[in-house]
């Protein structure tokens, strides 16, 4: 099973540049079973950094099999988000763009 980092890095493959155009935020993951990593989109880039931002515009915290199903398309963010599995924080715009900023399938 690949670790946070290296799921990061593969999504890091879909980025849609046009998605993160005039976006400037900061997303921070805490996944209690794998770690803590955040994205930074400046400029339609996207920078991964291990550990806890000072400033995340938006908080994500899940537990790893649920970012492992939501970034395979097994489970949409949204639902997981329903149903308890996936907790936001912060500025929820950041935080539901990341199935923009990362599609299934491309």
């Amino acid at each position: 099973m690949p670790n946070l980092r290296e799921v990061f890095l593969q999504a890091r493959d879909r980025f849609n540049r046009e998605a993160a155009v005039g976006l400037e935020a900061c997303i921070q993951f805490s996944i209690p079973d794998a770690g803590d990593c955040y994205l930074v989109v400046s400029d339609s880039k996207c920078f991964l950094h291990d550990g806890v931002s000072d400033a995340p515009t938006a908080t994500l915290i899940m537990d790893f099999q649920t970012l492992l199903d939501v970034l395979n398309g097994k489970v949409n963010g949204m639902q997981a988000f329903m149903f308890g599995r996936i907790k936001a924080h912060g500025n929820l715009s950041h935080a539901t763009s990341v199935s923009e900023l990362f599609p299934i399938g491309s």
